[in-house]
C-alpha cells in the first residue's frame, strides 16, 4: 500500500487536463467513425421509413381492388403434399382457367381444408379480372404488409442512431468537466474473446476531493500492472462516473 502511495505521489496527470473546466473537446477518429454511423442510421430510418410506407399503402390499396374486383371460379387440384418442415406444413398445387389462359399455381392449405381435398377435385379461388396471375384460395386475402412496420422499421433504426450517440455524449460530458485523478491499479483480469482474442480489465481506485477513494474498472487499452498508475477522469458531483485516461470517442486539443 504504501508503494502505491509513493508512486501515484509521483505520477502527473496529463497536462491538458490540468485545464479548468469546462473544456474544449474534439472527437476522435473513433468518435467520428461512431457519429457518421449514427447519421448514416438516421438517414436509412427516414429513408426506409418512407418507402415501407408508400408500400404498404399500395399493398392496402391493391387488396382493397382485389377484394371489390376479384372474380372467383373453380380450380382444380393436381397435387397434395405435407413439407418435413416443423408441423409439417400442407401444400395443394392446381390449376385454373382464365381469360382463356391456364393458370397454375400452388398454396399452403389449413390442415382441416386440405385433408377435404383430393387430386383431381375442386378447389374455389378468386382472382383478378385483368390479371389472372394474382389470385387467392378462395376464403383467404391478398397479402399485404401490416401498416405497422413502416414505423417500427423507422423507429427501430432510430433508436440504434441514438444508440450510437450516447457513448460519445457521455464522454464528451465527461471529458468536458470531470476533474483528473491518478489511480492505482488493483486488479487486472483476462478475459477470452470470440475466435481467440483477449482482452484485460483493470480495477482501480482514486482519491476524491472530499478524500473518499472511489473504484472504477475498464477495458484496458494500454499495459497496466497490478500496483501501476493510471491518469482517470472522474464526474465531480459523481464520482463513480469515471474512466481512464486518454478516451476513445473525444480528445482535448492538446495546443493551448
Amino acid at each position: 500500500m504504501r508503494a502505491s502511495m509513493e508512486t501515484r505521489r509521483h505520477f502527473s496527470v496529463p497536462p491538458e487536463l490540468a485545464r479548468s473546466a469546462p473544456r474544449d473537446v474534439a472527437l476522435t477518429r473513433g468518435g467520428r467513425a461512431l457519429i457518421a454511423v449514427a447519421v448514416l442510421l438516421a438517414a436509412a430510418a427516414v429513408f426506409a421509413g418512407v418507402a415501407l410506407y408508400l408500400e404498404a399503402q399500395r399493398q392496402l390499396n391493391a387488396a382493397l381492388d382485389f377484394d371489390r374486383r376479384g372474380v372467383t371460379t373453380s380450380a382444380t387440384v393436381d397435387r397434395l403434399w405435407r413439407k418435413n418442415d416443423d408441423g409439417k406444413p400442407a401444400y395443394a398445387a392446381f390449376h385454373f382457367e382464365a381469360n382463356g389462359a391456364r393458370i397454375a399455381g400452388e398454396r399452403r392449405m389449413q390442415l382441416s381444408a386440405w385433408r377435404e381435398l383430393s387430386t383431381g377435385s375442386t378447389l374455389p379461388v378468386r382472382y383478378l379480372p385483368d390479371d389472372p396471375r394474382v389470385f387467392v384460395v378462395a376464403g383467404a386475402r391478398l397479402g399485404r404488409m401490416p401498416l405497422a412496420i413502416p414505423y417500427v422499421v423507422a423507429g427501430g433504426l432510430a433508436a440504434l442512431a441514438l444508440i450510437c450517440l450516447i457513448p460519445v455524449r457521455r464522454q464528451r460530458a465527461l471529458l468536458s468537466e470531470g476533474r483528473a485523478a491518478a489511480a492505482v491499479v488493483t486488479k487486472v483480469r483476462k478475459h477470452q474473446g470470440s475466435k481467440g482474442a483477449s482482452y484485460r480489465e483493470i480495477f482501480y481506485e482514486f482519491p476524491v476531493l472530499a478524500g473518499t477513494k472511489v473504484t472504477g474498472k475498464a477495458v484496458a487499452t494500454s499495459p497496466a500492472d497490478v500496483g501501476g498508475t493510471i491518469a482517470v477522469v472522474y464526474h465531480p458531483e459523481q464520482p463513480t462516473r469515471n474512466r481512464p485516461y486518454p478516451f476513445s470517442l473525444v480528445t482535448l486539443d492538446r495546443q493551448w
